[in-house]
């Protein structure tokens, strides 16, 4: 999606140019996507017929980098995807939930350690995600805002939930005792 969507809005460019994008939308923060992952994904696409290469080029002392640009099967491909990925709700399943499940055997010490420790690292995940908002918003269009707002109000659901779960972890441990 990345990929594509950036091809078919910015025209043409090469692999590290496309690195430069993820760095510059910041999306390693609000999506999965991996700048050293660009060149595997631009030769898969090419592979499949949506992305082509257009021309190789060299500047100055930089490696010789081929351009690519969107095929006509890409931008149907995007609008497909598109549609699919704006209509299809997520709520993934947390391998924690499991685990909390079947918690029975775990000393009470130890679930209230881990509740601490992952209350710890979603509130240092609000943080950053609220000092980077404030430092980007300037900058960042309507759809963006709301992408990282949501990503925060995300995480502070999830803190509010682990603290009630460690508000319970002693009636959690004598149930499973």
């Amino acid at each position: 999606m990345f990929v594509l969507s950036t091809l078919a809005e910015r025209g043409p460019m090469h692999g590290h140019q496309m690195r430069l994008q993820v760095a510059e939308d910041r999306a390693e923060s609000w999506t999965d996507i991996k700048p050293g992952a660009m060149y595997g994904v631009l030769t898969r696409l090419v592979r499949e017929g949506l992305v082509e290469e257009m021309r190789t080029e060299r500047q100055g002392n930089y490696p010789e980098r081929t351009i690519y640009r969107i095929t006509p099967e890409g931008r149907r491909a995007l609008e497909t995807l598109h549609d699919q990925m704006l209509r299809t709700v997520v709520v993934a399943t947390d391998p924690f939930d499991l685990a909390l499940a079947h918690s029975g055997t775990v000393p009470e010490d130890i679930l209230q350690e881990i509740t601490r420790a992952r209350l710890l690292e979603l509130n240092a995940s609000l943080a950053t995600a609220e000092s980077r908002l404030a430092g980007a918003r300037p900058w960042l269009s309507t759809a963006e805002k709301l992408v990282a707002e949501h990503q925060i109000a995300r995480l502070r659901t999830e803190i509010a939930w682990h603290e009630q779960l460690r508000d319970n972890v002693a009636k959690i441990a004598h149930e499973g005792a």
